[in-house]
Order: C-alpha cells, then structure tokens, then sequence
C-alpha cells in the first residue's frame, strides 16, 4: 500500500472520528434535563468538570476511582452480577479488540516500546494476535446470539448504521484472519521475505529454504514435486537460522489462521496472480479506518462513554453533586445507554406496559424520550401533529406511572443513575404542559366511582379471561386461597409510608384482595392503594398462599383507566 495513500486516509479517518467526538461531547454541555438544571450555563459545568477532576486525582476519593477502573471498566462487575451470559460475551470483546488495537494496529507506538525486539510474526506475538481475534470474533458471536434470543416485542429499534458497525467489526477481523492465512500459503510473500533478509529471489538458489518452509510454515510452493532430501532440509535449515528464524515462528502457533490457510494452498498460485493479498490489505485497512471515522456516530459510541459514566460514578455518590455535575451527568447518560434491555426486564411496571400497550413505561423507552424531549424532537410547539401529540401523551404516562423502585438503576451495567433521570423528565414533562396521566382517577374516592359504575355494567370482555392480557383479577383461582392473614400489608412500604392524616391509602393489599374474593371489583378500581402501588412485589415474594398480589394489583391498575374512563363524565349517584 502506497505510504502516502496510507497516511492521507489515517488522517482523513481521524479527523472525521475527532469531529464526531468533539460534537457528542458537546451535547454533555448543551442539553439541559430537569428544571433544576435550566439555569446551570456552560462555565458552571466546566468548573464542575474541573472541580471533579480535583476530586478524583487529590482527594481520597482516587482509590475509588481506582477501583471502580479496575472492577467495574475492566472486569464488567456490574454486568456480571445482571447477566452472566452478557458478561462472558463484552469481556471476551472488550479484551480481545483492546489487545488487538494496542499489541497489533498501535504495534509501532505501543508494543514495540514496551517489548523489545518486536517481531509480529514471532511467537508469542503471533500466537497472542489469533487468540485476541479469536476471542473478540466468539465475544460478537455471543453478543448477537443473546441478543436475537432476548429480544422482545417492546425492545427499542436498531439503527442501520449500529448494525452496519457490528458487520463493519466482523469484516475487519474475517479480512485480518484472511491476509494472515495468505501471506502464510504465498510464495510471492515467500519470495519478498527472501529478497529483503537474503538478498535473493532466484528460484533455484533459494531451493533449499524453499523446501524447508513448504514443510515447516506451510508455503504453497507448485514448483517443489522432487522429494526433498535430508541433505536438502539440513541446508534449508541452515538458511531458515542465519536469515529468518529471528523474525519468523513455525506458522502453525496461528491457530486460526494456519487451518484456513491450509483451505487455500491449493490456490495459491491463483491467488498471488489475482493480487487477493493486496486487496485484502486494502479491504482490511480502509474497514478499519471506517469504522475509527464512524464510531461516534454509532450506538457504539458507548465504548468510550460507558467507562467515563463509571468513573464519574467513583468520583462521588449521585447525591454529592451539584446542580451543574446532574446536568453534565444527565446528559451524558443519553449516550452511555447500551440498549442492553435488563432495566426492561427487572422494570415492577413492565406487566402495566403490556396491559396498556405502552412502550414508554419501560426505561429503555423512557431514556429515548428523555433524549427526544432535551432536544427538542418529542414536542414542537406550533407543529405537533395529532400522531405526534398521542406519542408525547403516551410518553408522558410512561414517566409519571414509574413507580421509582430502582431496580433499573440498580441492574443497569454502566451505572446510570436512571432515578434521577425519570425524575428530571417528569419535570420537564410537567413544564411542558404533560402533567401525569389519569390524575383524574384519584379525584374521586374508590366508592365514588363505584356508584357511578352501578349505571355502566361490565363489559363481557372484562370477564372472559382469553379477552385479557393475564386475566388475574377475573379469576377467582388466583385470589381465591387469601386467608387474610394481612402478610402483604404488613410488608407494604407503600402503607408503612402512609398516614390517614395527610394521604394515607385507602385499601390495603389484603382488603383489596378481600374486595376481589367478594365479587366487588368495582370498589378496588378507584382505590389509593392501586394507583400507589410500586410494584415492588414484597407482597407477592411474602405471600404464604403463593397469591400474585403485585401482578393483580397492576392488572387493576391498567383496567382502571379503561373501565373508569368510560364514567369519567358521569355523575355520581346520589
């Protein structure tokens, strides 16, 4: 490959992927996520960036900062303890490609330094260099089989070029894989080798070396029929140890490119006439520089970004920071999200989502109209169509039926402080005309919207248990072994946090299920106690009958906004 060509495209790559970079960083500086933070300016969070940094390197708070390096960016701790699966998939990626870009595409700035005398086609370079890739190429082969396997109907899409990235990653390693295996089989690399270590390409002069590398590294020579004598692998030898064996292993420690070369010795000669070695080093660099050029435009993005968002978590605990470190911290999120799904997965209120075929319920959904309302896309005033203004009222009923149990944040695998978020939207949300949906439903008191449902009968629908989405609450089966022994009540936290005196529910879990096992469902729809509810399955996980409490209670939740809608206007019953 031209020098210069090689150079101009280098540059050209970096230059683009430094652009990228400088305007994604800059949305950490722009986006504003919260009321509280609409004030903060670009000089307040540039000093919060400067004072954090004073924090992390002069302060006790390193050996955190440390830690959290060495745990949660290296081992994947966080990721570990959520899905093992994943984790055994992003380590083997995560170290594969960094020891490939340090030990082989950095080789002249990073391993020649460290390891003298240097050669990559010595061992344990060479060795190294295919365990690397093997072991990135089985990492993307797990990660895509995990993540055809788990996904769901309600998962966030995939953006082409986020796919056109993972297959842009693979090429880059099948075409390495491939110009090593060539250059094993080529007797023109063979003869190029030869001219610049033995000053020589005569056929017949090299005869000898020829015959030992045939036997030894597997070059595909089409001229060697004679059988090779002792006499003549003794005076290849002697070549191989004065000219090459300093720079040169036996080729079979490529493990993985050995066997594919054996795949193509038979073609070898076509091969070199073809110049494949030559396009496959072209095809193999320019992916390359494709892929530096376009990183930061990619969901791959998060590579760079999800360390930071650990590190700045070792900094200081979320509460430490202040109004200008929460808007940096915000919107960095935006970007450190992997889409990974297990917030979706462990979310209390995922079964309300299915129930109300809402997505925005679910905290991947969430974070995605997070980032649309801060940067304008979610509402645009004077220009919101009827479809835009149904999705940002159901993004809006998403936020606010959030029950803020944590789990997203507590499983998410780079740290993400998905509470605090919810909260600043629900903020924003609110600001925006967006307040929380079916307020309307705790206007009234539970036995208020019973009298106005004895005029409205069940529709047939709510009894006929394949017409519902888990039809808990129209099943006397799975409520019908409560004893009322009031377990679940007594682990509430949502009663335990309640006073009669200032907004205290109304129900409790057992009263609720007791209304159930009497055939009065009507007086459960309108309770405190179900609109309240977080979802955090105390009761279920304590219920010595096995009843599913929490499961009924967002069934109820979900059926109260269709059934009570349908009276909202009515009035009540004297």
């Amino acid at each position: 490959m031209s020098r210069a060509l090689f150079h101009v495209a280098l540059y050209v790559s970096l230059l683009l992927c430094a652009l990228g970079l400088l305007w994604r960083m800059s949305a950490w500086y722009r986006l504003r996520i919260g009321p509280d933070v609409q004030a903060v300016t670009l000089v307040h969070r540039l000093h919060a960036l400067l004072r954090g940094l004073a924090a992390a390197l002069l302060s006790p708070r390193v050996l955190h900062v440390l830690g959290a390096l060495f745990l949660d960016v290296l081992l994947q701790r966080r990721l570990y303890r959520s899905d093992k699966s994943r984790w055994l998939a992003h380590l083997l990626m995560f170290l594969g490609f960094t020891a490939l870009l340090l030990m082989h595409a950095l080789a002249a700035i990073v391993t020649v330094k460290l390891f003298p005398g240097y050669e990559a086609t010595r061992n344990p370079y060479l060795f190294l260099r295919n365990l690397f890739g093997a072991m990135t190429l089985v990492g993307l082969a797990l990660f895509l089989f995990g993540l055809r396997r788990r996904r769901s109907r309600h998962a966030p899409k995939r953006r082409p070029r986020d796919s056109a990235f993972v297959v842009l990653l693979g090429f880059v390693l099948a075409t390495g894989f491939l110009l090593e295996a060539n250059k094993i089989v080529s007797p023109q690399a063979f003869y190029r080798m030869a001219k610049e270590f033995n000053g020589s390409a005569d056929a017949t002069e090299l005869k000898p070396l020829r015959a030992f590398w045939a036997s030894g590294f597997g070059v595909a020579f089409d001229d060697l029929s004679e059988p090779t004598t002792p006499e003549l692998m003794r005076q290849g030898r002697a070549m191989h140890e004065a000219d090459c064996e300093t720079c040169h292993a036996s080729a079979a420690s490529a493990f993985v490119s050995y066997p594919l070369s054996r795949l193509l010795a038979p073609l070898a000669r076509v091969l070199d006439a073809a110049s494949l070695p030559t396009w496959l080093l072209y095809l193999h660099v320019f992916a390359c520089f494709i892929g530096l050029a376009t990183l930061p435009f990619t969901r791959f993005f998060h590579a760079l970004t999800a360390p930071i968002n650990l590190l700045v978590n070792g900094v200081a605990p979320a509460s430490a920071f202040s109004s200008a470190g929460r808007a940096a911290r915000r919107a960095l999120a935006l970007d450190t999200c992997v889409r990974c799904g297990l917030c979706d997965a462990h979310c209390a209120v995922a079964p309300l989502a299915r129930h109300l075929d809402n997505r925005y319920l679910l905290p991947s959904h969430k974070l995605l109209a997070t980032s649309a309302l801060a940067r304008g896309r979610l509402l645009r005033l004077g220009r919101l169509t009827d479809d835009a203004e149904d999705e940002a009222l159901r993004a809006a009923e998403g936020a606010f039926l959030c029950t803020d149990c944590g789990r997203c944040t507590n499983v998410c695998p780079v740290g993400l402080d998905l509470e605090d978020l919810w909260q600043a939207g629900r903020g924003d949300l609110a600001t925006a005309g967006l307040p929380a949906p079916a307020q309307w439903v705790q206007a009234r008191p539970a036995l208020a919207w019973a009298e106005s449902l004895q005029s409205d009968p069940w529709p047939r629908s709510f009894f006929d248990p394949d017409a519902l989405n888990a039809p808990l609450s129209a099943d006397r089966s799975s409520f019908s072994r409560c004893v009322q022994c009031q377990t679940c009540t007594n682990v509430c936290p949502v009663v335990a946090h309640s006073t009669e005196a200032a907004y205290g529910v109304d129900l409790t879990p057992q009263k609720v299920m007791n209304l159930l096992r009497l055939g009065l469902r009507d007086l459960t729809l309108g309770s405190r106690m179900v609109r309240d509810c977080a979802t955090c399955y105390q009761c279920q996980e304590h219920c010595p009958q096995g009843i599913r409490v929490a499961d009924i209670m967002v069934e109820l939740r979900a059926l109260a906004v269709q059934r009570l809608g349908s009276v909202r206007g009515r009035r009540i019953l004297s």
